[in-house]
């Protein structure tokens, strides 16, 4: 059975648009983003695919 290490990331996954493949990684970025319907919490990570920036939302921010 794995074991998570206190305070490693979990995997996320993204889409790359321009590849149109998925893509799995544990580094990225937590982000928080102000709108007008409040703050929402994204992740941000470079794809390995094409090197491009991409942005996954995770959720409103507290």
């Amino acid at each position: 059975m794995a074991r998570k290490k206190a305070g490693a990331k979990e995997k996320i996954k993204f889409f790359d648009l321009k590849a149109k493949q998925f893509f799995e990684t544990d580094e990225y970025e937590i982000v928080i983003k102000e709108t007008k319907r409040g703050k929402i919490k994204m992740a941000k990570a470079v794809s390995p695919l094409t090197g491009k920036v991409y942005y996954r939302i995770l959720g409103k921010a507290e």
